[in-house]
């Protein structure tokens, strides 16, 4: 058995991408970036997270908004963005 706990397996990222085609939900979108949907949630309503669709009650997020917002995160190294 692994010391690995639950919760820390739970909040690493999906290595799979989803398709640029994709809709997700709050609950998929935050398992794609490796964080728990009320951290998501936060983020939205600071306007610090990737772009969502709200239809009706529902969130929603494109795959092609995850992938270019987790494109937008890239480092180099401290405080040096890759511009790649």
């Amino acid at each position: 058995m692994s010391d690995e706990s639950n919760s820390t397996r739970a909040l690493r990222p999906n290595p799979t991408p989803p398709a640029p085609t994709d809709w997700l939900n709050t609950d998929e979108t935050a398992g794609q970036l490796g964080l728990k949907p009320k951290t998501l949630i936060n983020m939205r309503s600071l306007g610090t997270g990737p772009v969502y669709h709200k239809i009706g009650a529902k969130v929603w997020y494109r795959g092609r908004d995850i992938i270019a917002y987790t494109n937008s995160r890239r480092f180099m190294g401290t405080g040096l963005r890759d511009e790649s």
